[in-house]
Order: structure tokens, then C-alpha cells, then sequence
């Protein structure tokens, strides 16, 4: 790897974080420094492949050589990536216009942007780890951060404390479980470097299961998949609609794709990662399906989503980019109510749902077709329900005849309908479309519709989880030992 390519990946690494302090010394950066930050992030993805059904070398970059620290930057990561950029980008253009305190705000965006960048390219366990915690400072920070205090009209004077406070014990909730699943992940990692003398992924080949399971459970409890991702819906639900858009955009994912790059270096993780999405599939669309406001919807339906990132490793940037390209329309979209608003709705449901056409199709389709079939039928079955949400999202926010509650959309808004919207409907994938994926993609659709119509009418009641602090760390609990049982069960390697 020579120098010309090396020293500008490691100046792209380090920028946000520079360019976040920077904002406090020269206010002036504050929006200045997010576009640039996440028109770089687009630049660079677009140069390393991440562009659907782009191709190029992977790039690697070892910083250590004792230690196997790694940079790694593949189609996954770069596809990713181009997800971190879009989506800060957009949410850059509404960042001075809709938020008190935008300085403090553009900081934390820029150090969850590097942050979560820094996770997908990384090829080792430690820098993960490193990313991973950042991430979570930052996550909690933007979580906690409200405006609504200065916002809402006053009606008493504990209504505008108790929002606060609410949404200050979401973000230290969220803050408790990030802690204990990274030491989880923690003690994996060293597991692994006393075993191998190396905190290089390659030694994942060789860690026993409690090792896996440990590392694993960390992971999936960041990246929301299965019961480890209790904590999501209630998060979501909590934080500002565009703080959900970044959250839904990429930051949960950073979880997913660290365990896919993970799955790469260990034919033990990767025979179980199958069992995973499945799980995480299944679970969220029922409790989606079930769930009665907008906004649980969209959060449960995250979790189902997290289990189709993970379903087929070599896909999982395009559904990573996908999936972050649509959702945060549907957040941002039941926040607005002028005219732009049906159609940010509409591309994200269609996206989400996999209509033909759209990046979510592609994703789907290539995702579903590297499947074995009991994996690939399953997760055809949780796309009915998927469609089924949508149809429901839809239904849930009807238009507005009695005047806007928010500005006219101006040109900030036209921009990141182009941004967001717009990218899902950019690419056509030949390979995406053979008879095969279609018949499943309007099968789906052709279920799913009528179903999500008629819901509403169909004598359900709401069943809702146990969310509190202790249930999200038994749900960890709970996860690490079926993971412990899982991974012993596969077939390894002759260990040293």
C-alpha cells in the first residue's frame, strides 16, 4: 500500500473528530463543517465501490503489525459509508432550521459520523471496541440533548422537566446496556488475544465458543438484532425524529456490519449468523405488527430489518445502505406536515417494502437469493409483514387539510428529498431482477397490502414487552447463553 493512498484515508478517518472541536473555536464551521465532512464520506465511498453494483479492490491498510490493528475498506464498507454521508448530509441541511443550539449538535453528529465510520472499515477487534464506545457517547449525547423544553408551550411547569427527564433516563438506559455489552464484547476480544497473540479478526478462527459468544452478544446488542435489541424501540420513540433518522440511518448498523465482518474470519460465526437473522426477523415483525403507535412500528420494524443486514454477509452494505436511505424518510417524513411530507412517506415505505424498482428490491432479492431455502422462505414470510407495516405507516399519518404545523419546505428540504429519496430510485441492478425475486416480490406485495389495510379491523391487541433497564440486560443475558449453546453446537476447528 503506498503512501499516496494511505495518508489521505487516515486524514478522512481523523477529520470529523478535528472538525468537531473546530466548531467550537470558529462557530462559523458549524453547518459549513457537516457538509463538507459528509461530502468527503460520499466522495470517498463513491471512489472504493460503494455505489450499488460498483466494483473495486478492497483496500487494506495495517497500522500495526504486532497487534493486527486493521483498516479495511471493501464493497460492504464503502456501500455503508456512502449510507454515513447521505444521511448526514440531509440531516445537515435541517439541522440549523429546526434545532436550538445547532453547534452542539453539528459536534456530535461529526463524532458519530467518524465514529461510525471508523467501525465499518475496521478489520480488528480493538479498534472496534474503541469506535463502538464513541459511538455510544456520542448516540447518548444526541439522545439526550432536547429542545423540546424551549419548544413546547408551557402548560405547567413539570410538563417540559418531565419530557427532559424522560428522555434523559432513555439516554442513560441506552448508555447502561452499550456499557455492558461492550465489556461483554471486551473480555471476547481478550479471550481471543491470549489465545492467538493478536488483536487481528483473523483470530476469531481460532477463539473457542465462549470467546464467539461473548464478542457476538456485544455485537448484536449494538446492532439491535434479535432480544438483544430490547433497547431500540423505546429509544427511538424518545429522540427527536431526526435524531431517529441518524440513529435508523447508520448508527444502529455500525452493531450489524462490525458482526458481519466478524462472520468473515470465523466459520464458526458465520454457520450460526443464519440462526440470528432469522430470530431477529421473526421477532421484531411480530412485535411490529402488534405495536399501535407510528412510531413503535417503525421501531420494531428496525429490529426485523437488523436480521436482513445480517441475513447474507456479502449484501449486507447494499441492505446497510438501503434500509439507511429509507428510513430516515419515514422518520423525518411523520415530522413535517407540509407537502414534501407524503412524498418522503412514500419513497421509504415503497423502499421498505422491496416494490420493484427501488434500492430495497435489490437488496432484498440478492439478499434472498444467497439464502439457503429454509432462510430464504422465511424471511420471504417476514416480507409480507414488512409490507404490511408500510401499508400501515401510510394509513397512520394522514394529510393535513387544516393548514401546516411546520415552515413551507425550502430548498434545504428539496435537497434532501434528492438525497434521501431520490438514491433509492437512482440504480437499477440487472441481477436483481429474474423471474425468481419477482414472483416473491409481488408475492409479498400482494399479501402484505390487502393485509396492512384491513389491519386496523382486525380485533389485535397491543402486547408489549417488558422495556425497562432490567429486562433490556436479561434480554443480554438471555442472548449470551443461547449464543454460547448455538456456537458449541457448530462444527469447529481443531483448536491449539
Amino acid at each position: 500500500m503506498t503512501e499516496l493512498t494511505t495518508e489521505p484515508t487516515l486524514v478522512w478517518v481523523a477529520l470529523p473528530f478535528w472538525l468537531a472541536f473546530a466548531t467550537y473555536l470558529l462557530p462559523a464551521l458549524t453547518r459549513p463543517s457537516l457538509v463538507i465532512m459528509a461530502g468527503l464520506t460520499i466522495a470517498y465511498a463513491v471512489q472504493q465501490g460503494g455505489l450499488p453494483g460498483a466494483t473495486a479492490a478492497p483496500l487494506e491498510l495495517q497500522l500495526l503489525d504486532h497487534f493486527g490493528v486493521t483498516l479495511r475498506i471493501d464493497g460492504n464498507a464503502a456501500a455503508m459509508l456512502l449510507a454515513h454521508g447521505l444521511v448526514t448530509l440531509g440531516v445537515a441541511l435541517y439541522l440549523d432550521r429546526r434545532f436550538v443550539g445547532s453547534r452542539f449538535l453539528a459536534m456530535q453528529l461529526l463524532i458519530v459520523h467518524g465514529s461510525a465510520n471508523a467501525v465499518v472499515i475496521s478489520a480488528d477487534l480493538i479498534s472496534v471496541y474503541v469506535a463502538l464506545e464513541v459511538l455510544s457517547i456520542g448516540v447518548f449525547l444526541l439522545l439526550t440533548y432536547s429542545r423540546r423544553a424551549e419548544s413546547q408551550p408551557i402548560l405547567g411547569e413539570s410538563a417540559p422537566h418531565r419530557s427532559c427527564d424522560r428522555q434523559l433516563w432513555v439516554g442513560l438506559r441506552y448508555l447502561f446496556m452499550s456499557n455492558v455489552a461492550m465489556l461483554l464484547y471486551l473480555v471476547g476480544s481478550m479471550l481471543v488475544y491470549v489465545r492467538t497473540g493478536s488483536l487481528a479478526m483473523s483470530g476469531l478462527a481460532l477463539a473457542d465458543p465462549t470467546a464467539l459468544a461473548l464478542i457476538a452478544v456485544g455485537l448484536l446488542a449494538k446492532g439491535a438484532v434479535f432480544v438483544a435489541g430490547l433497547w431500540l424501540p423505546l429509544t427511538y420513540a424518545t429522540a427527536d425524529p431526526v435524531i431517529a433518522a441518524v440513529l435508523s440511518g447508520f448508527t444502529t448498523k455500525a452493531g450489524a456490519m462490525a458482526l458481519v465482518r466478524c462472520s468473515e474470519f470465523s466459520p464458526v460465526l458465520a454457520q450460526g449468523l443464519p440462526y440470528f437473522s432469522a430470530g431477529a426477523a421473526v421477532f421484531g415483525i411480530l412485535l411490529a405488527l402488534m405495536a399501535s403507535t407510528p412510531q413503535r412500528l417503525l421501531a420494531w420494524s428496525s429490529v426485523s430489518q437488523m436480521g436482513f443486514v445480517i441475513a447474507a454477509p456479502q449484501w449486507a452494505g447494499l441492505y446497510g445502505l438501503a434500509h439507511g436511505l429509507a428510513k430516515p424518510l419515514l422518520f423525518v417524513g411523520a415530522a413535517i406536515t407540509n407537502r414534501w411530507r407524503w412524498s418522503l412517506l412514500i419513497l421509504g415505505t415503497a423502499s421498505l417494502a422491496g416494490v420493484p424498482g427501488t434500492l430495497g428490491y435489490a437488496a432484498k432479492a440478492l439478499s434472498l437469493s444467497a439464502l439457503d431455502p429454509w432462510h430464504e422462505w422465511l424471511l420471504v414470510g417476514v416480507t409480507v409483514g414488512t409490507t404490511c407495516i408500510a401499508v400501515r405507516v401510510l394509513r397512520a399519518f394522514p394529510s393535513q387539510t387544516n393548514g401546516d404545523t411546520t415552515p413551507a419546505a425550502g430548498w434545504p428540504d428539496k435537497v434532501a428529498l434528492v438525497l434521501w429519496g431520490g438514491g433509492l430510485l437512482w440504480f437499477w441492478l440487472p441481477a436483481a431482477y429474474d423471474v425468481d425475486n419477482l414472483i416473491k416480490a409481488f408475492l409479498s406485495l400482494g399479501l402484505g397490502i390487502p393485509l396492512g389495510w384491513f389491519w386496523e379491523r382486525i380485533p389485535v391487541k397491543e402486547w408489549r414487552l417488558d422495556e425497562g433497564l432490567e429486562a433490556v440486560v436479561g434480554g443480554l443475558s438471555v442472548v449470551l447463553v443461547l449464543a454460547w449453546i448455538l456456537l458449541s453446537g457448530v462444527n469447529h476447528v481443531a483448536l491449539p
